[in-house]
């Protein structure tokens, strides 16, 4: 642990070699191809996370029951996107928006239920997180139900901005890191001999005994 402690900041620096890398791909790449097996494997990640704390630190049987329901429902979005883009089964088409909207919107009305019920705290970040759920979800769901037009290719962009900004924030956190790493090593190397030494605040300058022998010659 304490290792990698010390070296966390190389793991940063892959991190963000692997975001810069993701953010050219999705440019230049095929963006559309990666962009839903890739959302789908964050909405996976994201729920199963959630799961077993969830479980174990919710008293209430009601909110309990009901985020486990959501939390399958996300798990089932999750593997029709990767499942569907991996296999090539048929075009998602409008159903994309249609899914990625419910999962942002189930996500944000759990959330705002527990709370209003007592059992379920909630802080500054928490909350404009689900009020974003909510408002994008809708945008999503209903902006496809209108015009049915949120397509991968408009996620591609936000998730390249996403990648970006998060590979100069892990760029960043990783220089932090590393120049630590210097300092502390700095601190605990021996001293090195230099050719002077000092005794008190007197510089004494320590003579090579090749300069030695010349001086007696010349002498």
């Amino acid at each position: 642990m304490k290792a990698f402690k010390q070296y966390g900041w190389t793991i940063k620096i892959v991190g963000a070699a692997l975001l810069l890398a993701l953010a050219i791909f999705l440019k230049f790449g095929d963006g559309v191809g990666i962009v839903l097996p890739f959302t789908g494997g964050i909405i996976i990640i994201y729920s199963i996370i959630r799961l077993v704390p969830f479980v174990k630190t919710q008293k209430d049987d009601l909110i309990k029951t009901i985020n486990i329901i959501e939390i399958t429902v996300d798990v089932f979005i999750g593997l029709v996107l990767v499942v569907v883009e991996v296999f090539d089964l048929f075009d998602l088409g409008a159903v994309f928006g249609y899914l990625l909207g419910i999962f942002f919107m189930l996500r944000g009305a759990v959330h705002f239920f527990g709370v209003s019920k007592g059992v379920e705290k909630s802080d500054i970040p928490i909350y404009i997180f689900h009020i974003g759920a909510l408002i994008l979800g809708s945008f999503i769901f209903f902006y496809e139900f209108g015009n049915g037009g949120f397509t991968p290719a408009i996620l591609v962009i936000f998730m390249i901005i996403f990648s970006a900004g998060s590979c100069a924030y892990l760029s960043y956190d990783g220089y932090k890191g590393y120049s630590n790493y210097r300092h502390q090593k700095t601190l605990t190397m021996p001293d090195t001999v230099t050719p002077e030494e000092s005794v008190g605040d007197k510089p004494v300058v320590v003579i090579e005994e090749e300069e030695q022998i010349q001086d007696q010659i010349v002498s």
